[in-house]
């Protein structure tokens, strides 16, 4: 029945049925007195189930609803824990994708650049590619690919400083780890701002939500039906979860395709289903809760209807009430009339005699019996109305006991529908003490994040504050730089004198180098020699240790073997000792045999002759029984005809006395006609006494004819006894003759049976006895395949005990095994289990020994990657200052050219100002001559000799200028010392790093582990790369040098 079977079934019955007030009134105008009828309760019976009926229809439908739409909750609350469980899994499989990308971004950058920015959730949002959150770096010295393009500046119209390119990149790098901070820092406030608009939303839901709940439990609490409150709570659920639920999937779903297809792509097809798998649970909860929504609107309707079957239930209720009220009413006036009416003949009649005493006795009478029949009449009428007053109040009071016992159970069933509200109730404010405590949970996270977000502030501001020092510091040391490369520049002109020693001081640069790459190739040499032979002890080390597994091995194989000889030896004995059993069961069992062969052909003789006696003596009873029966039937028949011939003969008799007395009668009468009256009355007398006599005679004759009848009854009686008991002697003994039969066809069997038990005894008897040979074969098989497989247990016991014996050979031979011992194995056994107690031994010390050189592989293993870190670490400071090295020597030999044609073209100008002043004394002489012949022009003579003085000076400009240019050369010279002790200090640190990993390869030569072969690898293949970039720099040395 499906849930609006309650109202169609109201609708039916409202419709086919009268109304119920009618129904009531009609009875009513019946009768003038106001009684209730019989017929009116026979109307009214039917409209009162009819409600009850749909009451009872109504209510399984509404409590079915309510099963439905629990069942339904219950669904819902599985599939949005499932929802949730799925979220789970798609967080923790986005944040390994993003670990996972986190370590491969470390290791790329690891090998790239210096400063390696974190991947964070943020930049794998669907927003995160936006033009609008793009943080491009500042630094002016380095292009990025998709930044906007930066119009450069010609290197013809910057000014060059000595080290540009060195500084350029530390500027940048520090640029870069500047940029890569405050990206870090904008991201991860992004980061917490969209964390805190989250968790505000979340508190907002929740805050909805919760005044959502106490808004119904408030209404709920003062008045609202169950169906209102589920649909409205479904609704709120609806509402609340729909949106939030909806953008949530769509956008885990978005971040899911985004994240998968950017990073991870392979998971897109694990995590695509489950979303579609979600989306499709969702409509079909969807679905479900707007068909729970209109199954609880039929409900409501028909609460709707019970409501109102109630109400006129109620007051069907009343009416009856009622009408029982003025029923009694009526009885008590009846009662009270019937008690006047009752009353009133008697006192009437006195007054009626004083009255009317004239009229007569006759008048009176007939006015007494008319006014009893009046008041017999009242009496009966009223008696009748009592009656069925009666009946109908006993059938209103048990309809309204009916009614009460439903009514019970209905308010049973609304209180246990109440007890249900009130559970729900519970489990709502459960989920109000719940919400509570994620909303606080959800509050100490949000304080906890702000903490964090704090604490992460503090730190960035502490990081900037670093850095900025660090700028400042650097900008510092760049303007000490430019100081210098000022300096240098004022001394460029003293490089001119130092060429050569340069040159000089170039070459046995390069030599150095020369001896320091010879030895740094002698000292690869050195290592590879040393990996072969560290490699080649390996390899003994994992021979040794697969030896040890095989003997471990073997050793278990000799124990399984040795267990499972014990446990074929302990079977063999078993069975041995069964098979044993077994015949003297078997031999037991012939004895038996023959024994009950005997005793069951004893029983059969003794059965077959006491079968005969019975047979016999059966016979003679059957013989007996059948005489006796013959006797007695001719005794019954004698005693028939006697009986018979005696009841002819006095059935005659009776006949010829009965003659007599007619012809006597009649010679009486005659004899009496004859004689007159004189003696009439002595005759008279006569007759009647021979009358009397007759009648006497009469009567003994039927007493004696009864008797003869009873005692042929009786004999007819015994005869049919005796016949039936002659009928059952019949039947025992054919039952005789069939078990005689039987027996002696089961005799015929037993025999069979004995027979063939005595063929099959002795067949058994010599087949145990074959396999008694045979078993006795197979047991000295089974003794000597023993004594072989126990003698090759001892020899592979042996065996294993010599390959680990090698230096306890007392200890073998103490524990050797003799070849005697075979034959008897409790000693055999003794002895192998002192062998094995004695591996065992061996083997755990053995293992002890391995423990304890695992332990100190690994902590070589740990101080070795220790030593390689810290060679790594020195073997990139050293290539890092090596390349610094490498381009200082670089801009030295390209200052170097520049001070070299700088000085050519002085040069030449010196040549040129030479000649000119040459040209000028010559010319000055020539003058002064020609003035000192002509005294009036002294003057200017004094003025060409001011002029010649000036001309001197000039000339002595460059003599200056060279001693500046050798002071320019020293300072060269202290700065190639310099540079000279910093190579120095390179060499001692390579030679203190030589003579550590000598040291760790001297502590690692005992632990022998295969795994040593990578880090020595390793650090070779590192040499083999600082070789490969030493060679470059010794030959642009060495160009430069030439």
């Amino acid at each position: 029945m499906d849930s609006s079977s309650g109202s169609d079934t109201y609708d039916r019955a409202r419709g086919s049925r009268p109304r119920g007030r009618d129904a009531l009134r009609r009875p009513r105008g019946r009768d003038g007195r106001g009684a209730a009828s019989g017929s009116g309760s026979a109307a009214e019976n039917p409209g009162i189930t009819e409600k009850i009926s749909t009451l009872a229809n109504t209510l399984q439908d509404t409590s079915r609803n309510l099963n439905k739409v629990d069942r339904m909750l219950g669904q819902y609350r599985d599939h949005t824990d499932d929802q949730a469980e799925a979220v789970a899994m798609l967080k923790e499989n986005l944040e390994e994708s993003i670990g996972q990308l986190q370590a491969q971004r470390l290791r790329r950058t690891n090998g790239g650049s210096a400063s390696a920015s974190t991947l964070h959730t943020s930049d794998l949002e669907p927003g995160s590619g936006l033009e609008g959150q793009r943080f491009y770096p500042t630094s002016p010295l380095k292009d990025y690919p998709g930044s906007p393009v930066r119009r450069r500046r010609s290197h013809s119209a910057s000014v060059r400083f000595k080290d540009t390119k060195l500084k350029a990149e530390d500027i940048h790098s520090l640029h870069q780890s500047l940029w890569d901070l405050r990206s870090d820092q904008m991201r991860l406030s992004d980061d917490l701002d969209r964390e805190i608009l989250l968790r505000n939303r979340s508190d907002v839901d929740t805050r909805r939500v919760m005044e959502n709940l106490t808004e119904h439990l408030t209404n709920s609490q003062t008045q609202d039906s169950l169906s209102s409150r589920v649909d409205r709570r479904l609704r709120e659920l609806e509402r609340v979860r729909g949106p939030d639920q909806r953008g949530v999937l769509t956008d885990e779903r978005q971040q899911a395709s985004g994240r998968h297809r950017d990073h991870a792509s392979g998971r897109e097809e694990v995590l695509e289903p489950r979303l579609l798998k979600s989306e499709r649970e969702r409509e079909k909860m969807e679905q479900e809760m707007e068909r729970v929504r209109v199954r609880l609107e039929q409900a409501e309707d028909s609460r709707d209807t019970l409501r109102q079957q109630l109400e006129e239930m109620r007051e069907d209720l009343l009416r009856t009430g009622k009408e029982k009220l003025e029923l009694q009413r009526v009885r008590q006036e009846l009662q009270s009339e019937v008690s006047l009416l009752s009353s009133q003949p008697h006192s009437q009649r006195p007054d009626r005699g004083e009255s009317s005493g004239a009229p007569g006795p006759a008048r009176s009478d007939l006015e007494r019996e008319l006014v009893e029949l009046r008041a017999q009449l009242c009496k009966a009428s009223i008696l009748g109305e009592v009656e069925e007053l009666k009946k109908t109040v006993e059938h209103k009071e048990r309809e309204r006991l009916k009614l009460c016992v439903q009514v019970e159970g209905l308010t049973t069933d609304l209180a246990r529908r109440e007890q249900q509200q009130l559970h729900m109730l519970d489990q709502l404010r459960d989920i109000q003490s719940r919400s509570k405590v994620e909303q606080r949970e959800a509050q100490t996270l949000l304080q906890e994040s702000t903490r964090s977000r704090e604490e992460l502030k503090d730190r960035a501001q502490e990081a900037v504050r670093l850095w900025r020092a660090k700028c400042r510091r650097l900008q510092r040391e760049l303007e000490e730089i430019k100081n210098g490369a000022q300096l240098h520049t004022s001394q460029i002109t003293q490089a001119t004198k130092e060429k050569e020693s340069s040159q000089a001081q170039l070459k046995v640069l390069a030599v150095q180098t020369e001896a320091m790459r010879r030895e740094l190739t002698e000292v690869l040499g050195r290592l590879a020699h040393r990996e072969e032979e560290l490699h080649r002890r390996d390899v003994e080390l994992s021979e040794a240790h697969q030896r040890h597994l095989s003997l471990g091995q073997e050793n278990r194989e000799v124990r399984e073997s040795s267990a499972a000889l014990q446990e074929e030896a302990r079977r063999l004995r078993e069975e041995n000792q069964r098979l044993e059993e077994q015949a003297g069961a078997q031999a037991r069992r012939s004895q038996q045999d023959q024994e009950t062969h005997a005793s069951l052909r004893a029983a059969l003789k003794e059965e077959a002759a006491s079968a005969h006696a019975q047979l016999a003596q059966l016979t003679q009873r059957l013989t007996a029984e059948e005489r006796s029966g013959r006797d007695l039937q001719r005794d019954l028949r004698a005693q028939l005809s006697a009986a018979q011939d005696e009841r002819a003969a006095l059935g005659q008799q009776l006949q010829l006395e009965r003659e007599v007395h007619q012809k006597e009668l009649e010679s009486l009468r005659a004899a009496v006609a004859a004689a007159g009256g004189g003696g009439r009355s002595r005759k008279e007398r006569e007759v009647q006494e021979t009358l009397r006599l007759c009648r006497e005679e009469r009567e003994e004759m039927q007493a004696r004819i009864t008797e003869v009848k009873a005692e042929a009854a009786s004999e007819k009686e015994q005869s049919r006894l005796l016949h039936l008991k002659l009928d059952r002697m019949k039947e025992e003994c054919d039952k005789l003759a069939q078990e005689l039969s039987t027996k002696d066809r089961k005799y015929q069997q037993l025999k069979q049976e004995v027979d063939s038990r005595a063929r099959s005894g002795e067949e058994r008897r010599r087949t145990s006895e074959a396999e008694l040979g045979s078993l006795g074969e197979k047991v000295s098989r089974l003794e000597a395949e023993q004594e072989a497989v126990l003698s090759s247990v001892g020899e592979e016991l042996d065996m294993a005990c010599r390959s680990l014996a090698r230096n306890t050979e007392d200890k073998l031979q103490a524990i050797s095994q003799i070849p005697e011992l075979v034959k008897d194995p409790h000693r055999w056994l003794a002895e192998t289990k002192s062998k094995l107690r004695w591996l065992c031994e061996e083997v755990r010390e053995r293992e002890g020994r391995e423990r304890r050189l695992r332990r100190q592989q690994q902590q070589a293993k740990e101080q070795l990657k220790e030593a390689r870190r810290s060679r790594d670490e020195e073997q990139e400071t050293l290539l890092q200052r090596l390349h610094q090295q490498e381009k200082l020597l670089h801009s030295l030999g390209t200052e170097k050219k520049e001070l070299l044609e700088r000085s050519r073209r002085k040069e030449e100008e010196m040549r040129g100002l030479q000649d000119r002043v040459l040209d000028l004394e010559v010319s000055t002489r020539v003058a002064l001559d020609h003035l000192e012949s002509m005294p009036e022009k002294v003057g200017l003579a004094e003025n060409f000799r001011d002029l010649e003085v000036s001309l001197q000076l000039a000339a002595q400009q460059p003599h200056r200028r060279h001693r500046e240019s050798r002071r320019q050369r020293e300072a060269l010279q202290q700065r190639y010392a310099e540079h000279k002790d910093v190579v120095r200090d390179l060499q001692h640190q390579l030679d203190q790093s030589k003579r550590q990993i000598q040291e760790c390869r001297g502590r690692r030569v005992y632990s022998r582990q295969p795994a040593l072969h990578h880090p020595i690898c390793n650090l070779c293949g590192g040499k083999r790369n600082l070789s490969r970039f030493f060679f470059p720099a010794l030959t642009s040395a060495r160009s430069l040098g030439a």
